[in-house]
């Protein structure tokens, strides 16, 4: 049974019983009465329901006139036909209920949200084309040429491996970067105890090449405990290290306490604030950053600490950068 039905139901009901009982008072008291004067009441009893009926039907129709325009309004929507950039829902011909307002603005606030999503996605799509874009097809120039020359030797063609390495590891890494913020939105993390200074032990045998390449000190200090999912929170710290390793002038500080993890370098410092550059794929449009290579790094971090309890934090406001990973102890 639909709504308006219950609703012209309610109002019948409420209609017609104080009359029903009206009338049977008087029958009560109609004992001894000529039957016409019953019959004439059993009439009126049948005339009261069906007014009682007519009566709950236009009510209840004019009660959810608003609500059956906001249906009609939802079925335009899924039928129209239209991109969710050009959707909205149709004005009312009249001014709704204050309750049904606030149902068409929510409407229009997840029309809203949609759009920005969308927006969001295709500015996502554009700029990873153009990261994967760049790295690949260096990668695919260093081949060809690589296949047509036999005679630049050794240590050029050395030279030239090595710069194709980095370019397929560039796309390695923001590919890596993507999947993890794919997963932070879509599921629950799986939090354990970790020691903390045994990751930076792990981080400094990891990048103790790419540092002495470099020529960069790589020092850790400082221990801790947190609970948090290893695999994301290493990845976390993969990107701020990797960070740190490409602007560092000598060293590179790794640094872990109860609940936190932080790496600290001697560059120039951020370029922006810590919010602007790790809003994924936005960096690439600051002066001094590559493209690819700090955005969605950095927007990573964050949301491994948000979804851990915590935050990421710069500081150091001045010559270089130190950002804190905070996360539950």
């Amino acid at each position: 049974m639909s709504l308006k039905h219950q609703l012209a139901w309610v109002i019948g009901l409420l209609a017609f019983i104080p009359n029903l009982a009206i009338v049977l008072t008087f029958w009560v008291s109609a004992r001894g009465q000529p039957l016409e004067t019953r019959l004439f009441l059993l009439v009126w009893v049948l005339v009261l329901a069906l007014v009682a009926a007519g009566v709950g039907y236009i009510l209840a129709n004019a009660l959810l006139r608003p609500v059956d325009e906001l249906t009609r309004s939802l079925y335009y929507l899924r039928g129209a036909g239209r991109t969710l950039a050009e959707l909205s829902l149709p004005s009312p011909q009249q001014r709704p209920p204050a309750e049904i307002e606030q149902l068409r603005e929510g409407f229009e606030e997840v029309l809203n949200h949609l759009r920005e999503l969308l927006e969001a996605r295709e500015a996502t799509y554009a700029a990873l084309t153009h990261d994967l874009k760049t790295p690949l097809l260096a990668s695919l120039r260093a081949l060809e040429y690589l296949e047509e020359a036999d005679k630049i030797g050794p240590e050029k063609r050395k030279e030239m491996l090595r710069s194709l390495r980095d370019e397929l590891n560039r796309s390695y890494q923001l590919v890596e970067n993507l999947l993890t913020a794919s997963r932070l939105e879509a599921q629950r993390i799986q939090p354990e105890n970790l020691n903390l200074r045994s990751i930076l032990e792990d981080f400094r045998l990891r990048y103790a090449q790419q540092a002495q390449k470099r020529g960069l000190r790589l020092e850790i200090e400082g221990a801790g405990q947190a609970r948090a999912e290893r695999l994301l929170l290493e990845r976390a710290l993969a990107n701020l290290t990797e960070n740190a390793l490409r602007h560092a002038r000598s060293r590179v500080v790794l640094r872990a306490g109860d609940g936190w993890l932080e790496v600290e370098d001697d560059g120039p410092g951020l370029p922006d604030s810590l919010e602007a550059l790790s809003q994924p794929f936005r960096s690439q449009r600051l002066r001094g950053v590559r493209a690819g290579s700090a955005g969605l790094g950095l927007y990573v971090a964050r949301r491994v600490a948000e979804v851990h309890g915590g935050r990421l934090e710069n500081l150091k406001k001045q010559q270089g950068s130190r950002l804190r990973l905070y996360l539950q102890p």
